[in-house]
């Protein structure tokens, strides 16, 4: 949770310290002439470049020159900066520049991340990347497909990021060129950090340390390597001379993320004193930066509940927690809302814990919404780019050939017709051949959404089960050592004594129930054992069904395991709730390549070809579809119902 958290928050400031793409090298280069702007070094002082501004004539150092003065604004006025790199771009456009309008597009981008504009960085970015492929410049192609993965980083779509990404890496790697390789290799380690790919994180990281070791954001990009990997000494060091050059460069925008990560080191130690120190530090830094402090107040206020000083820790809980509602930031939200839910529990104030505790598990809920709707967003924009080319393919196929056919009318009639008749038939089969494509990537992206939705489904379960048990639990069995000790140190009449005992039997069901119904949302056998015990546990406790389980009992796929758990509990429970079955016979047949399971009963039945079928078996369907499995139900009224169901599972 707390590299997660990380990642949100100080992504964008990251970023800013890698450059986000920026290649002041190739920027500054211009030929010496008469201007005044061309003897303009970059370590000139801001006003002597505001002064040339308005003295130099309108050419392409005026655009460089442009370019200088946003970049000094940057870190401190983002207007002034936009407002410069504006003026670089119109004037581009002016001189029909192509190189000034790849400038002011990923400059002006830039600008847009560090705003939390992503959509409209990437508007920006596609357009001039259509000029620079159009143009077919590949130093320019490459950089603007490094900032487009930026973008997507930004977005969290990490794997489209890391598509864009791979795309420019070859090119840099053969033009060789340090500040390129540095950037790129840093923003590859972030992004495996995201996606917890530890071993990929440290190397990137570790390229980037061996271009310059100088460099704070790369020690910073190594050090949350180790951390992914959870090696926090190494983290440590790491950290420690990210600090170093932070200190020795004046670099404060990054050094408010290093003290954090110092802090979730010691955390990780349990050294909660040097923990506490640095996220203190990490805290006033990023006040004076303006950068969100809401992270660090979520540290300190954790750290200051284990202390116990519950007072300051409430206080800063209650302040993150309205900064997350202001920010609709669900994951800092749910945790405000845990601890706020354990220090009410230490003050014994247990409505208001549950207060808490039901606003936690709305944030968990909408976190995992977002999340969902996240990656279908990912996969939308993947399936409509792809149907794009697809189309695009078709229509160049077609204007090619029309322009072919106007060429060859001048030669024989003969031959040019039956050479339109082939090539006519040829395109109509490549545009069939586009729009089954099209059709087959439509059935993916349901399928694939399907799969979404079951995963999260899953996931969800196993947390409400996790959360109920491990929580909830926790929480009744403390209220129950409550109540037994109030009535050790206390005198009550019989009939007191009486509803006191009633009270805790009534307690000792409601534990009983809680954990209950989490084994119904994930059996542990199921997650820990498998599909057979966890199938024959529940058929079981049930005398009026019987299991039968034949083949070989190695583990599936978990996801499928639950799959399979789920569709059968579904049935079964059909079964005797809706068709008044006394007998249900279930038999699970499993092969080297697939499994199959037929859930039988004695029930009412139903006539498949006219009865509405409810959710239940629509759920079944969808499950099965999912993973491309075989569903077949036979039943007849008054004869009860057989359903069979394949699935095949190696690819």
């Amino acid at each position: 949770m707390r590299e997660k958290i990380l990642s949100v928050f100080y992504l964008v400031a990251f970023m800013i310290m890698c450059g986000c793409g920026t290649n002041h090298s190739n920027r500054d280069a211009a030929p010496a002439g008469s201007n005044p702007a061309e003897s303009l070094h970059w370590d000139s002082p801001l006003d002597s470049m505001l002064y040339l501004a308005t003295v130099s004539p309108q050419d392409t150092n005026l655009v460089r020159l442009y370019y200088k003065i946003g970049d000094r604004y940057e870190d401190n006025d983002f207007e002034q900066a936009k407002a410069y790199y504006a003026k670089m771009g119109n004037l581009s456009e002016q001189l029909n520049w192509n190189t000034g309008r790849y400038m002011y597009a990923t400059c002006y981008a830039n600008i847009l991340l560090r705003e939390g504009l992503a959509d409209s960085a990437l508007t920006l970015l596609y357009q001039t990347l259509d000029l620079a492929v159009r143009e077919n410049n590949e130093s320019w192609t490459a950089n603007l497909k490094t900032d487009i993965g930026n973008a997507y980083l930004v977005k969290e779509w990490n794997e489209t990021a890391l598509s864009y990404y791979m795309d420019a890496l070859p090119f840099f790697e053969k033009e060789n060129n340090p500040g390129h390789l540095k950037t790129l290799y840093k923003m590859m380690a972030q992004l495996y950090g995201n996606i917890r790919n530890a071993e990929k994180a440290i190397e990137y990281a570790e390229k980037s340390v061996a271009i310059n070791s100088e460099d704070p954001a790369a020690h910073f990009t190594l050090g949350k390597g180790y951390t992914t990997a959870y090696q926090y000494e190494k983290a440590k060091h790491a950290f420690e001379e990210a600090l170093r050059l932070c200190e020795l460069q004046n670099n404060n925008y990054l050094m408010g993320a290093v003290f954090y990560s110092l802090a979730d080191c010691a955390m990780a130690d349990y050294d909660f004193e040097t923990a506490e120190k640095y996220a203190y530090k990490a805290l006033d830094i990023n006040t004076q930066m303006g950068v969100n402090t809401i992270v660090d107040m979520i540290t300190i206020s954790k750290l200051e509940q284990m202390k116990g000083n519950h007072g300051i820790s409430e206080a800063y809980a209650k302040e993150a927690l309205q900064m997350a509602e202001e920010l609709e930031d669900f994951e800092i939200k749910r945790v405000s809302c845990m601890i706020l839910s354990e220090l009410a529990v230490a003050r014994k104030q247990y409505h208001e814990s549950y207060r808490y505790w039901e606003a936690m598990t709305l944030a968990e809920d909408a976190l995992a919404k977002e999340t969902t709707l996240r990656a279908s967003e990912e996969m939308a924009a993947k399936y409509e780019t792809e149907k794009k080319e697809i189309k695009i393919s078709a229509l160049e196929e077609e204007r090619r050939f029309l322009t072919w056919l106007s060429i060859s009318a001048g030669t024989v009639l003969l031959l040019a017709f039956a050479a339109a008749v082939f090539l006519w038939r040829w395109t109509v089969q490549k545009r069939q051949f586009a729009e089954t494509r099209i059709m087959q990537l439509e059935q993916e992206k349901q399928l694939v959404a399907t799969q979404s939705v079951l995963d999260g489904e899953t996931r969800e379960r196993a947390r409400l089960a996790r959360d109920l048990h491990d929580s909830l639990g926790s929480m009744l069995t403390g209220v129950k050592l409550n109540l037994l000790e109030m009535k050790q140190g206390a005198k009550l009449e019989y009939t007191d004594v009486e509803r006191f005992n009633s009270a805790l039997g009534l307690l000792d069901k409601s534990v009983q129930e809680m954990r209950r119904v989490a084994h119904h949302l994930m059996p542990d056998s199921l997650s820990r054992f498998g599909l057979k015990p966890a199938v024959s546990d529940f058929c079981n406790n049930l005398p009026m069904v019987h299991f039968m389980y034949y083949g070989d009992e190695s583990r599936l796929d978990p996801n499928l395991e639950v799959m399979i758990y789920r569709t059968i509990h579904e049935l079964v429970n059909n079964a005797l709730k809706h068709a008044g079955a006394e007998q249900v016979i279930v038999q699970i047949f499993r092969e080297d390549d697939r499994i199959a399971f037929t859930v039988q009963d004695d029930g009412c039945g139903f006539d498949p070809e006219t009865t509405t079928q409810g959710m239940g078996l629509e759920n079944i369907r969808t499950r099965v579809a999912a993973y491309s499995g075989i569903l077949n139900i036979d039943s007849r009224v008054d004869e009860g119902t057989e359903v069979n169901v394949e699935l095949r599972t190696k690819n």
